[in-house]
């Protein structure tokens, strides 16, 4: 495996919750990207054992893995994404979630659009949970997943989406065409560590629903400029239902919650990453678990935070069950 360094050192934050078949196939797109990241951060919102276990398989034993998981406790992906940001070692983050398979150039391609204090974010294309699954080791590894021939063979309907699996000499007229204001999906977008330190990183209140617009949004009010790049960030996605952890009446009122963000130019997120580091420093919360599965690339120290302002955000909010 051929890892190049340039002057940018890159983490990705991959998260996760009891769907190790998935995320064991987003890792095999992972180990064959054009551009390898320095370091690989899984953030597991409370899976069970097996999850743990494919981390540790023989083929993921070159890449650069770090685990760091919290006791399931409801849908807290926010607070699980803010402890892996505070144990990343990369200057740029990529975001990504454990049911996405990435094409061969997804690294490369977020590094290749990737611009000083601006975000970058892009779409998905949903697969069908019954032809997500009949994907082999080797489609992924080849990326035949993302040839359309291929692909509609098991999936004839994917035809429609061909320009997103392959875009060619259109790919940057597309995205100027479906361009859209300060979107960020939390699938899929990378974003500059300085930039999410200052605005404290997800907002921690939150649970599913319009979390990662909140932060997009604050990181706009932050001086933080964003690009839409649908055509160009391209991942495959499992599509699942919701229905296990999607409060409707929560996510309408947080809906609201990020829209007014656009009038109240906040920035900062209370509570937020500087929770998540208090948790995770000398005599946190032993709950808290980070491991080092492989240190083969781990050549950088955690970066240090800047010094923040005084904090009196000490109660968390408990979040709606979901299930397992």
């Amino acid at each position: 495996m051929v890892r190049a360094h340039g002057s940018r050192k890159i983490s990705v934050i991959i998260s996760t919750y009891n769907n190790p078949q998935s995320l064991r196939m987003c890792l095999l797109g992972m180990r064959h990207q054009t551009r390898q990241p320095d370091q690989i951060i899984i953030a597991d919102d409370g899976s069970r054992p097996d999850t743990a276990a494919v981390l540790r398989e023989p083929i993921f034993a070159d890449l650069p893995l770090e685990h760091v998981w919290h006791p399931d406790d409801g849908w807290r992906k926010c607070r699980i994404l803010n402890l892996a940001i505070t144990y990343s070692a990369g200057d740029y983050l990529i975001f990504c979630d454990g049911d996405t398979i990435p094409r061969k150039d997804f690294v490369a391609s977020h590094l290749r659009y990737a611009r000083r204090r601006t975000f970058l974010s892009g779409g998905c294309i949903n697969i069908p949970q019954p032809v997500f699954h009949q994907f082999r080791d080797e489609e992924i590894i080849s990326n035949a997943v993302f040839d359309v021939d291929h692909l509609s063979q098991l999936w004839p309907p994917i035809k429609k989406s061909s320009l997103k699996l392959v875009p060619g000499i259109l790919e940057s007229p597309l995205n100027y065409l479906t361009w859209r204001y300060c979107v960020l999906r939390g699938a899929n977008f990378s974003a500059w560590r300085e930039d999410l330190v200052r605005v404290n990183g997800f907002n921690e209140t939150f649970v599913y629903g319009s979390e990662d617009r909140e932060l997009g949004v604050r990181l706009r009010n932050s001086g933080v400029a964003s690009r839409w790049l649908k055509y160009s960030l391209v991942q495959l996605h499992l599509d699942h239902s919701r229905s296990g952890y999607l409060d409707h009446e929560i996510a309408n009122r947080q809906r609201w919650e990020f829209r007014k963000l656009f009038f109240t130019g906040k920035r900062r997120a209370e509570p937020g990453l500087a929770a998540s580091r208090e948790r995770c420093g000398l005599g946190g919360d032993p709950s808290y678990t980070h491991e080092v599965l492989s240190r083969a690339w781990r050549t950088l120290p955690v970066l240090p935070f800047p010094a923040t302002r005084p904090r009196d955000d000490v109660a968390t909010v408990k979040p709606s069950s979901r299930a397992a």
